[in-house]
């Protein structure tokens, strides 16, 4: 899955402003009025530390649209299939230490129609701009992931 026109405006406004001052941009610097018709695709999660861990804290209405339920004030690490050693989490740690965008796709086991892809954009935001304390997603979803399924036919109906 390529980046959609979405995420590829979002690297290029994460880019400038990193390239503005040399630095991380902070959730302060992404302002609506910049991202305002990309928003309802994002997610804004914080960075807990001590252990490390992540919380939803922001869910664009697009990307809520597509989810089994509210993730708001959720930690990742309690969701089963997303805490350490996924793959979803393994490249959370990556962009917050790494400190740069990531680009994956996927699959959000989360989704109301059981699993589909999804290209996830991960952009690190700090409010010191330096030290990342949130990321950003961008997500874009794909087609759904159909698992087949196996019917047992009892033979007494064939008789």
């Amino acid at each position: 899955m390529k980046m959609s026109e979405p995420q590829q405006n979002m690297l290029s406004h994460w880019t400038k402003l990193s390239m503005r001052d040399g630095v991380l941009p902070s959730r302060a610097d992404m302002r609506l009025q910049d991202i305002g018709r990309y928003a309802s695709k994002i997610i804004i999660v914080d960075i807990k530390n001590d252990p490390i861990d992540f919380e939803y804290r922001v869910i664009g209405q697009d990307v809520a649209d597509e989810l089994d339920q509210d993730y708001t004030g959720i930690r990742i690490s309690e969701l089963p299939g997303k805490g350490p050693g996924s793959d979803f989490w393994d490249h959370m740690i990556r962009t917050c230490e790494e400190g740069r965008p990531n680009f994956w796709t996927e699959v959000c086991q989360q989704a109301k129609v059981g699993e589909k892809e999804a290209g996830t954009l991960y952009l690190p935001l700090a409010s010191d701009h330096k030290t990342p304390d949130k990321v950003m997603l961008v997500i874009q979803f794909g087609k759904s992931k159909v698992r087949p399924i196996h019917i047992q036919h009892a033979p007494e109906y064939y008789a």
